[in-house]
């Protein structure tokens, strides 16, 4: 059997795919709950946000709903028919969802419909999954509830109401490239710069896929594996020279400066 392509992003997977499908087809369910891997939350929030709000589900058709979306100040893009509540990082306590629960039933502003996502759904305090019922159980007719998580924890009432999609990586998929960890010092930095890691002739944007894999695998450092998968967000959507490509990682992941203090213009 020959040797299965590494998975470098949720977009390969067949699962994804089929949330692609169901929602093009507006053929959407009312409360939907993605687990994945936190380091993709982010991605996974702006890749169905921009379908769901588009008109055609398409997510990039120039449609009302398409252009609705804006970036102040060279934020993240944000737009006024998407409503999240909590990050990755920390889930919304109850005040946050129960402002969710007034903003979903509000009629849409520039799209046809509405989205609220609760980040960290699987880390909800039970007195602020309980304040989410009724919305999940029966949200507005315009809109949709959509829950990122990353355990098993999410409240067994949450997630009865709930139509459930795992986005894993398959343990098979993962080639020598995906056990190499990121350089660990001074030493292994030097080396990774004289090999040519950082010339013209290297998928560094692969790599750093390969080093988010091996932290997420050995379960050491979750936190820096969500940087490198912003870095190689970042590398694969802007047209960065190599030199200031390899400038980031150093500054990030060697040197360790906030990331949002060093991207907060470029994103």
């Amino acid at each position: 059997m020959p040797d299965q392509e590494p998975v470098r992003s949720f977009r390969e997977l067949s699962a994804w795919k089929e949330i692609e499908r169901t929602v093009r087809s507006q053929d959407v369910p009312a409360c939907r709950a993605i687990k994945a891997p936190s380091v993709w939350h982010e991605e996974i929030l702006s890749a169905v946000a921009h379908m769901y709000l588009c008109d055609s589900g398409r997510g990039n058709d120039g449609c009302d709903g398409c252009m609705g979306w804006s970036a102040p100040d060279g934020n993240a893009p944000v737009h006024p028919d998407l409503i999240v509540a909590g990050t990755p990082e920390k889930a919304a306590g109850i005040d946050a969802c129960r402002a969710l629960v007034r903003e979903l039933a509000l009629k849409p502003v520039a799209a046809k419909r509405r989205l609220g996502v609760v980040a960290a759904a699987d880390k909800l305090l039970p007195s602020a999954a309980n304040s989410l019922l009724k919305t999940a159980e029966e949200p507005p007719s315009h809109a949709c509830l959509l829950f990122l998580m990353e355990g098993d924890d999410l409240l067994p009432t949450l997630r009865s109401r709930s139509h459930c999609t795992a986005l894993a990586i398959p343990p098979s998929t993962f080639t020598p490239l995906s056990a190499n960890p990121m350089p660990a010092n001074d030493a292994e930095w030097l080396l990774w710069l004289e090999r040519g890691e950082g010339k013209d002739d290297v998928d560094i944007p692969l790599q750093l896929s390969g080093w988010v894999s091996h932290a997420m695998r050995t379960g050491a450092g979750l936190e820096i594996a969500a940087q490198m998968e912003k870095l190689r967000l970042l590398v694969e959507q802007k047209r960065l020279s190599r030199s200031m490509v390899c400038d980031l990682l150093i500054l990030t992941l060697r040197e360790d400066l906030p990331f949002e203090h060093i991207f907060g213009n470029i994103w």
